[in-house]
């Protein structure tokens, strides 16, 4: 056991400096647009799934190659920060899209992060 939480660690905080590095990476090749959001709505709200209760941020922004277009955030953690019609940056690649906020950057790293240090001091105290 103590060896299993030694290599899950450590693959948690590779993982996360590796997607650390993406994000930042995805960022500077990216063309950067202006989004306004125009909603919040409930993710996956259709007759076939259950709704959940979370509310994510719907955007609207001009795409550089295909005009006028939406996009729904896929974390409800930057909904209570943002009302209607307020601007965000997006960051578009090809068909790849990155909200271009601090917060959204470091989230799942910073998640990984915590996740593979409680894994090494779990392997301290075994």
């Amino acid at each position: 056991m103590k060896i299993y939480c030694l290599t899950i660690g450590i693959f948690l905080l590779v993982g996360s400096a590796t997607l650390l590095l993406h994000r930042i990476q995805f960022i500077c090749r990216a063309r950067t647009v202006s989004a306004v959001v125009v909603d919040k709505i409930f993710r996956n709200a259709s007759s076939e799934t259950r709704s959940s209760r979370a509310k994510v941020l719907k955007l609207s922004y001009d795409h550089p190659s295909f005009g006028p277009t939406n996009y729904v955030c896929d974390t409800s953690i930057l909904t209570p920060l943002f009302d209607i019609n307020d601007k965000l940056k997006l960051s578009i690649l090809g068909n790849k899209v990155l909200i271009n906020h601090w917060l959204y950057v470091i989230l799942a790293p910073a998640s990984l992060l915590v996740f593979g240090i409680l894994c090494i001091y779990m392997w301290f105290k075994l």
